[in-house]
């Protein structure tokens, strides 16, 4: 499966995220992602997550009002320095039904910028 992560076109990216561990309702923590493909985000964040945890993300898509849940499991996790925090990959294990196609449309969007 690591194989055919690495075919998709990584997409660098700079959007505002909030996230949180799957079984806490509380705080919400927020973070950037980096890149993305259909089936991982990489992502900033001032938290420490761990291999393995499980996370829901508000990923907001810009130049629009609301974000894309999904939900994501941790794969690996880098502290990098006090101010920039750590830098996590994370499988995307589902993408909120409603909007799988706004999120498919988002990434279809910037590759064709990308090539353009």
């Amino acid at each position: 499966m690591e194989n055919n992560k690495r075919r998709l076109l990584r997409l660098n990216v700079g959007d505002f995220l909030e996230m949180r561990p799957l079984n806490e309702v509380g705080k919400q923590f927020k973070g950037q992602s980096k890149n993305i493909t259909p089936m991982g985000i990489c992502f900033s964040s001032e938290v420490e997550w761990r291999k393995g945890d499980v996370l829901l993300i508000n990923y907001f898509i810009p130049d629009d009002f609301e974000s894309v849940k999904l939900k994501v499991m941790v794969v690996w996790s880098e502290f990098i320095d006090p101010g920039a925090g750590y830098f996590c990959g994370a499988e995307i294990i589902e993408v909120e039904q409603e909007k799988q196609d706004k999120f498919s449309s988002y990434y279809s969007q910037k590759l064709n910028d990308k090539t353009i």
